[in-house]
């Protein structure tokens, strides 16, 4: 019994799990050799003060760095029930402004956002690298780390770099 060590995906932790009150942005990953991006990205117990949230946005970048120039872009996304469990919520489609997470209902929960990358020169032309906006305005207290699963174009032991 051989073992493939996710040869057939590539995955790039973009965010390592932190406390914040801050709008964070991730790493960005490169275009140029995925045939397709799932970002993971989880969150811990948000405060319980109603006006705690996540926006989440993905956005296209011209660089592997993050500028006011980027552009945000539409994706579809699925949201996890409880920890511990593998149940997820439907395939939904968020608009170039993405997406709210509440406190209320949302705390402790992953979200699946996938993004494929042939769609990318579209939404925006110089669109190189791909990246997660997480924006709060009012958050308390948030955890929140963020990974992507990279399906990449051509699968290897050592796979081509996407960062």
């Amino acid at each position: 019994m051989g073992i493939r060590f996710g040869e057939k995906i590539q995955v790039v932790p973009l965010y390592a799990p932190i406390e914040t009150t801050e709008s964070k942005e991730t790493a960005c990953v490169c275009l140029d050799n995925a045939q397709w991006i799932t970002f993971l990205v989880m969150t811990g117990t948000i405060a319980t003060d109603s006006d705690d949230q996540y926006e989440i946005t993905v956005k296209s970048a011209s660089t592997n760095s993050t500028g006011a120039a980027d552009v945000a872009i539409p994706f579809k996304y699925r949201l996890s029930s409880a920890v511990g469990t593998d149940a997820w919520g439907a395939i939904t489609s968020a608009t170039s402004t993405g997406f709210i997470l509440e406190a209320s209902t949302d705390g402790s929960k992953a979200v699946l956002i996938d993004v494929d990358p042939a769609s990318v020169p579209a939404l925006d032309a110089d669109g190189l690298y791909l990246y997660v906006d997480i924006a709060t305005t009012t958050m308390v207290t948030g955890p929140v780390a963020v990974s992507a699963y990279i399906e990449p174009r051509y699968p290897q032991n050592s796979n081509l770099s996407s960062s």
